[in-house]
């Protein structure tokens, strides 16, 4: 598998960013908060350089989308009030990202490999991952409406509750298509994700032979001589 550089992977997501930069007004907090989202975008490149990890170019490319879907799409071009299933959508679909996401973290834990009998309770631990960072946006969403004034909740209880169930539902598909994917069942979008970002850095997953659970030597030598990682332990 080839792994683009990180200046060309972020053509697209500094594309996005810039036009959202130039989209979104300027007169309020949230707009603010919602540009630092899409700098993100930017910065990740850079954060890759700094870090020696490597993100796959659809990671990068997708970041661009969801950035154009939220921006662009959403507070620009008021598609967030014309379609109101359009801000489920976008929480159903990062709630799944996380989660597979919490689920690579996870893994880091044992160097890439997991036991055949437990995977069950790395998927739980990543659909706990992306309940907890969809509870912190919520909990900002209500510092600004409270702090500044604004009305990101817009019918206040019902769209928060309507926003923690689409997280739910989102947080069971990554968890779920996380879980089949290592097993090396079937392939559901977003899993990809994952699986390419573990195969791009073992220096975080050392012992990731692919799906299935299959195990071999150590990809890279890990930190220290003691081989006190190894094995998880």
């Amino acid at each position: 598998m080839s792994h683009r550089s990180p200046a060309v992977s972020a053509v697209p997501a500094a594309l996005f960013a810039v036009a959202a930069l130039c989209a979104v007004p300027f007169d309020t907090v949230l707009a603010g908060v919602l540009i630092g989202v899409s700098g993100c975008a930017i910065l990740l490149p850079a954060f890759e350089a700094l870090s020696g990890l490597r993100f796959p170019f659809r990671l990068h490319a997708q970041i661009a989308i969801f950035v154009a879907a939220a921006l662009l799409l959403g507070e620009w071009s008021g598609i967030y009030e014309a379609v109101p299933a359009w801000d489920l959508a976008l929480h159903l679909v990062s709630a799944a990202v996380l989660s597979v996401a919490g689920l690579g973290l996870a893994l880091t834990l044992t160097g890439g490999t997991w036991p055949a009998r437990r995977l069950w309770v790395a998927g739980v631990l990543a659909f706990g991952f992306s309940q907890m960072v969809g509870a912190l946006w919520e909990v900002l969403e209500f510092g600004l409406d409270i702090g500044f004034g604004l009305n990101t909740q817009r019918s206040g209880l019902p769209d928060t509750m309507t926003d923690v169930i689409a997280n739910a539902l989102g947080g069971v598909w990554g968890a779920v298509a996380g879980t089949l994917a290592l097993a090396g069942r079937v392939a559901v979008v977003p899993a990809g994700l994952m699986l390419d970002t573990m195969a791009a850095n073992p220096v975080l997953w050392p012992r990731w032979r692919g799906p299935s659970g299959a195990q071999g030597e150590v990809r890279r030598p890990l930190a220290g001589e003691d081989g006190a990682f190894e094995g998880g332990r």
